[in-house]
């Protein structure tokens, strides 16, 4: 690898670890337990992705590439092996019953919008998105749970409304952690993909950016691109539920989506 690239890849590490390591480190994990992390992930890494076809990935190659030694590699790769790797983030059931809310025309408004739903009711109520959606969670758990993370509201008792249809939530801290993860990931994902292809199997990825902003015009834009933002992914995730039961006879393979993210320095 060129010193160039070094270079900028060093550039590129340092601005991407700065805001996960304010994160670390308020969280109290240390250097040592993040360069343990950092080997684990290595290994896995190599594992996956540098095989040669054909040809059985040994730990020895695994130490070559990483430049790990041997005896650390086999360690990492047993507790790999033994489930210690981080699983897959799969959607919750509170998460489904949001998505159901948004896309099931039984809850849906005139405008096709979410709207306020009464709680009790055998059709179009907050207990049968309930029943529908969320498995054998009970409505009193499901609606706690919601109302604890600030996706809905209760005007009163009777009544279940939809504040963010988004599913962020507001005061968990281990879900605002795995969302982190997620989103990273993903982005990350889309530009290393674009790093190493181009052409017509490029995946999007854009910013607008202005510089000397002023500071009621940034509170605007936030709010405003809020919105836009909100709206598009509401778009999105309908037609991705409108096409997800339709039958093509293709393989179900692939987990896709857009990520739409606002900022600001």
């Amino acid at each position: 690898m060129g010193r160039t690239i070094k270079a900028a890849l060093a550039k590129a590490v340092i601005r991407i670890l700065k805001p996960l390591v304010r994160v670390l480190i308020r969280n109290e994990v240390s250097h040592a337990e993040f360069v343990a992390l950092a080997k684990r992930v290595y290994v896995d890494v190599a594992r996956e992705h540098f095989a040669i076809p054909g040809r059985k990935m040994t730990h020895a190659r695994v130490a070559v590439l990483t430049g790990l030694n041997r005896k650390e590699v086999v360690r990492l790769s047993k507790e790999s092996e033994a489930g210690a790797a981080v699983e897959k983030a799969k959607p919750n059931r509170a998460m489904r019953v949001v998505n159901g809310w948004l896309n099931d025309p039984e809850f849906l408004d005139e405008s096709g919008e979410p709207g306020p739903l009464p709680l009790q009711g055998e059709r179009g109520s907050f207990a049968a998105l309930v029943a529908r959606y969320s498995g054998d969670i009970t409505l009193g758990a499901v609606v706690d749970e919601l109302e604890r993370i600030g996706v809905v509201t209760r005007p009163d008792r009777q009544t279940v409304r939809l504040v963010n249809p988004g599913y962020i939530p507001e005061r968990s801290e281990l879900e605002k952690v795995e969302i982190l993860s997620i989103c990273a990931a993903d982005l990350l994902g889309s530009a290393v993909h674009n790093l190493e292809h181009g052409g017509d199997d490029a995946r999007f990825q854009r910013q607008v950016v202005y510089q000397q902003v002023p500071i009621e015009m940034a509170r605007a834009f936030r709010q405003h691109s809020n919105e836009k933002s909100a709206a598009l992914l509401r778009y999105y995730n309908r037609w991705l539920a409108d096409g997800k039961g339709r039958d093509t006879g293709s393989e179900t393979v692939k987990r896709v989506g857009v990520g739409i993210y606002y900022f600001e320095d």
